[in-house]
C-alpha cells in the first residue's frame, strides 16, 4: 500500500513554496512561485490577494501534473503565510482592495495613538505593544482614509486565512496567526472584547478561531477546478509562517531556541504558558500549549552585506560577493573575540525587538587607530549575536530556560558567525538543513489533522537533518559577557539622540514601534 502524503504551502511576502511529504521523512515533490508587492506611496506596501491564490493554484497544478500519483495519496492540506497582512473582504466575499502587508507602516499615527491611550492594557492582553506593522492600526487607518472600504467590510483575514477561505469557503483563522493581532487574548485564547473596545473595532469583522491542526473544511468543487486538488480533501487551519517553520525545525520544548537568519533575523523561545512583555512579541505556537516569546531584528545578514558593500566597490556578481565574503571572514577569524574592544549596534534601519525604536541607527563604539577591516567585520558579526542574546536574556526573565539553538538561513552557512553566536549566548548552536521550512511545518499539521499521527514530532524527526553543530568556548563566553554588558548600556545612553539625526522625519507620527 502506498504511503499517504500531505501537502504544505507557505505563502510568503515574495514567494510561495509547496512541499509534498510523507510521515516517514521522504519528500515527494516541491515547487516555488515568485511574485512581488507594490509601494503605492511612501511607507506603504501592498499585494493583490489574487496573486497569492494564483500562485497556490499554479503550485498545486504543477505538482499534480508532474506527479499524477500524488492525487490519490493526498490526505490533507496545510497552509501558512506571512503574518499580519490585512486582507479586507466585502460582503460579496471578494477582496475590497489590495492586502496591506506587515512591512507597511502607514498606520504609524494610529499605532502611536493606541500606544498612548491604551498601550499598556493592549500589551497585557495580547502580548504585543501597538505598532504600525499590526493589523488593527491598518484598520483604523482605513476607517479614517478609506471610509467606503471600511463600511463595506465583511471579514478581515490574514494571508493564511484568505488562502484557506479560497480553498474551503470557511472564514476561519488559526490561533497562531490570530495570536499576533492586538485583538487576541493570549491567556484566554480568543478574541478580546476589552481590547476591541480599546480600539473601537467590531468583533463581527474577525473570523472564527481554530487550532492549527484542526480540519476546518474541505476543498470545494470550485477550488478543485482551479487547483486540481481533489474535491473533498481536508484542509487544516494552518499556521503563521514563523511558528510553522519552528515546528519543521523541531522547536517544540522550552529547551529550544528558534533562530532564523536571513536579511533580518528572528529568535523565539517556546514557553509552556502565556506571557506578556512589551519589549518582545508573544503569540501561540502551532504546537498546542506553547507560546513563542522573542522577536525580530532588522539587521541579520543585512548588516554583513552592508559592510561588505561599503568596503568593496567592485561587488558586481554573486561570485565576487562570495569571494569577498570568504576573504573577509577568513581575516575576521584571526581577530580575537571582542574585536579589540570594538562593539557594533546593528540598528541600521531602526530596530524591532527588544528596543522597538524606528529611529535607532547603527553604531561602532570603540574605534581606534588599530581598527582594520577585519575588526569591523568581526564586530558586525558579534553585534548581531549580541542582538540575539539581548532577546534571549529577556525571555529568560520570564522563566525561559533554553539549552540549545536550532538555526536555519543563509548566514548560518558562515561557520565563524555560527561559532560567535554560540560563544556569545553560551549555548550549542545546531544548524539545520532546509527541509521545506514553514511549508514542511504545514504538511506536518496536515498530517495531524488527517490523523496520520498524534504527535507532530513523529513526522518532524523523520525529516530533520542536522548540518553542523557549534559548541560554545568557555573563555570566549566570559569575554563576550563582559562586552555584552557594555552593549546593553549603549542604546539607553544614545536613545534620545537618534531622533535628532533625522530632523526631516515627522516625529509627531511615532517615535517608537515604527517597524515590524
Amino acid at each position: 500500500m502506498s504511503c499517504p502524503l500531505t501537502l504544505g504551502i507557505d505563502v510568503g511576502t515574495s514567494s510561495a513554496k509547496a512541499v509534498v511529504a510523507d510521515p516517514g521523512g521522504n519528500f515527494f515533490a516541491s515547487a516555488t512561485r515568485s511574485y512581488s508587492y507594490i509601494t503605492p506611496e511612501h511607507r506603504q506596501a501592498e499585494q493583490d490577494p489574487e496573486d497569492w491564490w494564483t500562485a497556490v493554484c499554479s503550485l498545486a497544478q504543477e505538482l499534480l501534473s508532474t506527479h499524477p500519483e500524488i492525487r490519490s495519496r493526498l490526505r490533507a492540506v496545510g497552509i501558512s503565510g506571512q503574518g499580519v497582512a490585512a486582507v479586507i473582504l466585502g460582503r460579496d466575499r471578494k477582496a475590497l482592495r489590495n492586502a496591506i502587508l506587515w512591512l507597511d507602516t502607514r498606520g504609524a499615527p494610529q499605532a502611536s495613538q493606541l500606544y498612548e491611550s491604551h498601550g499598556d492594557r493592549i500589551a497585557a492582553i495580547s502580548g504585543k505593544t501597538p505598532a504600525a506593522y499590526n493589523v488593527e492600526p491598518k484598520l483604523l487607518w482605513l476607517r479614517q482614509h478609506e471610509p467606503a472600504t471600511w463600511n463595506g467590510i465583511w471579514k478581515v483575514m490574514t494571508t493564511t486565512g484568505y488562502v484557506t477561505f479560497r480553498l474551503t469557503g470557511q472564514a476561519v483563522m488559526n490561533h497562531s496567526d490570530a495570536g499576533i493581532l492586538l485583538s487576541y487574548d493570549l491567556n484566554k485564547r480568543r478574541w478580546s472584547d476589552e481590547a476591541l473596545a480599546c480600539m473601537d473595532l467590531p468583533r463581527s469583522i474577525f473570523c472564527d478561531l481554530a487550532a492549527c491542526h484542526e480540519v476546518i473544511g474541505e476543498i470545494t468543487p470550485e477550488a478543485a477546478a482551479q487547483t486540481g486538488l481533489p474535491s473533498g480533501l481536508p484542509v487544516v487551519a494552518g499556521g503563521e509562517d514563523t511558528s510553522s517553520a519552528g515546528l519543521a525545525m523541531g522547536v517544540v520544548s522550552e529547551n529550544d531556541v528558534q533562530l532564523s537568519m536571513g536579511s533580518a533575523s528572528t529568535v523565539y523561545v517556546p514557553l509552556g504558558r502565556p506571557v506578556s512583555d512589551p519589549r518582545l512579541l508573544a503569540f501561540p505556537h502551532v504546537v498546542d500549549g506553547f507560546t513563542l516569546l522573542g522577536g525580530s531584528m532588522v539587521a541579520g545578514g543585512l548588516a554583513a552585506d552592508w559592510l561588505l558593500k561599503a568596503l568593496n566597490d567592485t561587488l558586481v556578481t554573486p561570485d565576487s560577493k562570495s569571494e569577498a565574503l570568504h576573504a573577509l571572514t577568513t581575516q575576521a577569524a584571526q581577530v580575537q573575540p571582542g574585536s579589540h574592544g570594538l562593539i557594533f549596534l546593528p540598528y541600521l534601519a531602526g530596530e524591532l525587538q527588544p528596543v522597538n525604536d524606528g529611529f535607532a541607527r547603527g553604531v561602532f563604539f570603540g574605534l581606534g587607530l588599530q581598527t582594520a577591516k577585519a575588526h569591523l567585520f568581526r564586530a558586525v558579526l558579534e553585534g548581531t549575536a549580541f542582538a540575539i542574546a539581548h532577546n534571549l536574556s529577556l525571555a529568560r526573565e520570564w522563566g525561559g530556560s533554553p539549552q540549545q539553538i536550532l538555526a536555519v538561513g543563509g548566514p548560518t552557512k558562515n561557520d565563524l558567525w555560527c561559532q560567535i553566536i554560540a560563544d556569545v549566548t553560551g549555548m550549542p548552536l545546531h544548524t539545520m538543513e532546509d527541509r521545506g521550512g514553514a511549508a514542511l511545518g504545514d504538511a506536518i499539521l496536515a498530517g495531524m489533522g488527517a490523523q496520520l499521527f498524534a504527535d507532530p514530532l513523529v513526522m518532524q524527526r523523520a525529516h530533520a537533518k542536522l548540518r553542523k553543530s557549534f559548541m560554545p568556548d568557555r573563555e570566549s563566553y566570559k569575554e563576550y559577557q563582559r562586552l555584552f554588558a557594555i552593549y546593553r548600556e549603549l542604546y539607553p545612553r544614545l536613545q534620545d539622540l537618534f531622533p535628532k539625526l533625522l530632523p526631516e522625519e515627522p516625529k509627531g507620527e511615532i517615535a517608537k514601534n515604527v517597524h515590524v
